[in-house]
């Protein structure tokens, strides 16, 4: 297939992890015939219009290499099999389906990277709250809570060159540093984008904190997906999640192998159980299996587009 995607435009809203993760992993799947347009300049390591400090999460972990980059000539007068918008949940981003339509015969999609809670044009309520909906009819949806017909799942996804061997001879201490407060029953300033774990300058020490712990606790942020999962992963840290139990069926992440928690009590039980005198249980060893095996399957950017262009290929058939 040739797939034309159309990036955000946008200086100030360069590093969405949902475009971020498409790119990288159609990228690697389809070579050539992926073309993203405008360029992802900060993709190939240009940061001159968007600094990589004053991208989200510090540029971390999706901008650590640099992807190939393909020939642009002429990308508007080529034929496509589909359109891809990247940047469905852009604040400020204008999405006309109709300008790009005739490239691929009305084969258009879109991502779309909402949270669970702000703005947006569609809302719809959940469990006595209101929650933003499905605004799109052909999309890739990351907090999808009702599933239609044509609106599927999706989700981040990290580069699989990044994920670290499991070495447990590094483990020091039972949580990461960056644990979010509330995954710790402790009060957070800001549920839905709170900065307040972002306390490392540089990238290899960010991994090797999780590297160097038994454990590291996770919690739904703006909506129930987020890049810390991933990272958590590929750090070799075993992953724990308030309240996994109570995420929709078609929320990102799905069907992760994992231990949920929702109080302290529970919390406590399985960090002073799974691993004693720093001694992982068999249970502890065999749910790191499961999750390291999870995330390559499903949880990389590669994983992540494999299942966006088999959607597409199947919907075209």
């Amino acid at each position: 297939m040739k797939i034309l995607f159309i990036s955000t435009k946008n200086k100030n809203s360069q590093g969405d992890y949902l475009e971020l993760t498409a790119i990288n992993g159609l990228r690697k799947l389809l070579g050539d015939n992926f073309i993203e347009f405008p360029k992802k300049k900060i993709m190939y390591h240009d940061f001159s219009e968007s600094p990589k400090s004053e991208l989200h999460g510090k540029g971390f972990t999706m901008l650590r290499y640099p992807i190939r980059d393909v020939d642009r000539t002429e990308v508007l007068e080529q034929d496509y099999d589909a359109v891809i918008y990247g940047c469905g949940h852009i604040i400020g981003e204008e999405i006309n389906i109709n300008d790009y339509d005739n490239l691929a015969n009305g084969n258009v999609w879109v991502l779309d990277g909402h949270d669970l809670f702000g703005d947006a044009r569609i809302k719809q309520e959940f469990n006595g709250k209101e929650i933003i909906g499905n605004q799109f009819k052909k999309s890739f949806k990351r907090e999808l809570v009702f599933q239609e017909e044509t609106v599927y799942p999706t989700g981040y996804g990290i580069p699989e060159e990044i994920i670290m061997p499991i070495d447990l001879s590094k483990k020091k201490k039972l949580i990461q540093n960056t644990y979010p407060k509330y995954a710790n029953f402790e009060k957070a300033t800001d549920l839905a984008g709170s900065r307040e774990h972002h306390i490392f300058e540089e990238e290899v020490d960010y991994f090797e904190d999780m590297a160097s712990s038994w454990f590291g606790l996770t919690s739904i942020k703006g909506g129930w997906d987020s890049l810390r999962h991933y990272e958590i992963l590929a750090s070799g840290s075993l992953l724990l999640f308030r309240d996994y139990e109570n995420k929709p069926e078609f929320c990102s992440p799905q069907k992760l192998p994992c231990f949920s928690y929702s109080n302290k009590k529970e919390l406590d039980y399985l960090l002073n159980n799974l691993v004693e005198n720093n001694i992982p249980s068999k249970e502890y060893l065999n749910m790191l299996k499961e999750q390291r095996k999870w995330l390559i399957e499903n949880g990389t950017t590669l994983a992540r587009a494999k299942n966006i262009l088999e959607v597409i290929k199947n919907f075209s058939n």
